[in-house]
């Protein structure tokens, strides 16, 4: 258990007990005479900062120097120091970029609801005093941004796009058809520009829509998790046309999350990513397994979220939750009567506690459920609607994450258990009936929000941002700066 959770449940276990301590009896008339006083809570004084040598000084403006790559000093958080700095200025400076480069720039009033990856609280002071002491602060740098090639590679893409954003950025793409091979014209020409300033394989100049040119638009589809069709559409046009300045942002938003990361994660694990509706499974940190899924609608998003699968259910029945049955089931069967038993549904309770229920024989959940604890009610599950899978965009849920393949899944994960061998889950399948398979080697589970990456030889991808959660953390992320700013100021 982590520790903030640790925190969380003994706030909870022990309100209660606190509470009786202090209310009256039933006929008090006034208070006690004497009611005990908690103490206060007892802080720990922070370290006190050592004098630095003028080479340390040095480490950490060169530090500071550096600080614009990571994306931080650009939106105004930190900024770098100059020789003449005074040297208690050039420590606050470096312990405020610490602290956004390790554990991310947002405050907690920050984060929305749906981001569930907080990092826990993080205070530099210590470590730095501790690096001075023994004179190992160039390790304490090195140690302090996120420890993952993805975070690497974003950084290294920062720098390109930010050098193409300074040049000018690239011409947006005029309206009109649809672009096919062997069309010709100015468009045509203006495609090819356009394309050449990501795509260094393709040509610029020619004004015909030749094989090399179909190729590079394919390429760019991919890039940007589009159809990989060839032919210029809107949707092709609208991801070509959004600017540099607005690659950055969203670069530098995505390289946030990477803050918001443990420096380790455990290397069996499932991952996945809720923008590109896809899920991997790690096993010593390598991937061995992948399928498609369908996440959560704009409206319905699917959480970012960390936490631990704990059980597999096989025939699963829907409870329904009520927000859905609301809005959509029970006005249903008002238009049309009986459709709830027409479907498998079935009321369970009564009065106020009546809610949905969806058998399993019809349930919309499929054959196989994965269970893990989170406060937003999603999970991993089958679905008997195979269709959405097809589609390259896959965002349709309410909110829980659909599998294409979630029997290999179960089979995988269950591999070690000789009680639930392959044949003992499709025997359990094939019977319909509700059973749980408790996981003796529960599997942690990762929902992240990765719209933009990079692979390792730089080549970006940029998929939409269909929460339009880039936008509002980089919006956050300025607010933060300005308020940093403001602080700075002030003292």
């Amino acid at each position: 258990m982590k520790p903030v959770l640790r925190r969380a449940l003994s706030a909870t276990l022990f309100a209660p007990a606190l509470l009786a301590a202090t209310q009256l009896p039933d006929n008090a008339t006034s208070p006690p005479a004497a009611l005990p006083v908690a103490p206060p809570p007892v802080v720990a004084p922070a370290p006190p900062m050592p004098s630095l040598s003028t080479e340390q000084l040095d480490q950490l403006r060169h530090m500071l120097d550096g600080a614009a790559a990571d994306g931080i000093a650009a939106g105004g958080q930190t900024s770098a120091a100059p020789a003449d700095a005074d040297p208690d200025a050039v420590v606050r400076a470096a312990l405020d970029y610490a602290s956004a480069l390790h554990h991310g720039r947002l405050a907690d009033s920050d984060f929305m609801g749906n981001w569930g990856l907080k990092p826990p609280p993080y205070d530099p002071r210590a470590a730095f005093v501790a690096a001075v002491r023994a004179d190992r602060l160039s390790a304490w740098i090195a140690s302090l941004p996120p420890p993952w090639s993805g975070y690497d590679t974003l950084k290294k893409a920062l720098a390109s796009y930010r050098g193409i954003d300074k040049a000018g950025g690239w011409r947006p793409i005029e309206a009109g058809p649809d672009l096919a091979p062997g069309a010709s014209g100015a468009r045509v020409a203006a495609l090819r520009a356009r394309l050449a300033i990501e795509d260094h394989g393709l040509a610029a100049g020619a004004d015909r829509y030749d094989d090399a040119l179909v190729a590079a638009v394919q390429r760019a589809q991919r890039r940007y998790g589009l159809e990989p069709t060839g032919t210029l559409g809107a949707a092709t046009v609208a991801a070509l046309n959004v600017s540099a300045h607005d690659r950055v942002r969203q670069i530098e938003a995505n390289m946030e999350r990477w803050r918001w990361l443990p420096a380790t994660l455990p290397a069996h694990r499932v991952q996945v990513n809720i923008a590109a509706a896809v899920l991997t499974v790690f096993d010593a940190d390598k991937p061995i397994m992948s399928m498609r899924a369908v996440t959560g609608r704009p409206g319905d998003e699917t959480p970012m979220l960390s936490s631990t699968i704990h059980s597999i259910v096989f025939n699963p029945p829907w409870n329904v939750p009520s927000s859905i049955a609301t809005k959509e089931l029970w006005p249903k069967e008002h238009a049309h009567p009986g459709y709830l038993r027409a479907h498998g549904f079935s009321v369970i309770g009564t009065g106020g506690s009546a809610r949905l229920q969806q058998s399993p024989k019809r349930s919309a959940l499929g054959k196989v459920k994965f269970d893990f604890a989170n406060p937003y009610g999603v999970y991993l599950h089958d679905t008997p609607t195979q269709g959405t899978f097809d589609r390259n965009s896959r965002l349709a849920s309410h909110g829980c994450v659909r599998l294409a393949h979630p029997v290999a899944l179960a089979k995988l994960m269950l591999q070690a258990d000789p009680l639930w061998t392959s044949d003992a889950i499709d025997a359990a399948l094939a019977k319909g009936q509700t059973v749980r398979a408790p996981l003796g080697d529960p599997v942690s589970v990762y929902l992240f929000y990765w719209t933009a990456y990079a692979s390792a030889d730089g080549k970006m991808t940029f998929l939409g941002d269909p929460y339009g959660w880039d936008g509002q953390l980089a919006d956050r992320l300025t607010t933060s700066a300005d308020r940093a700013k403001q602080m700075t100021a002030s003292n």
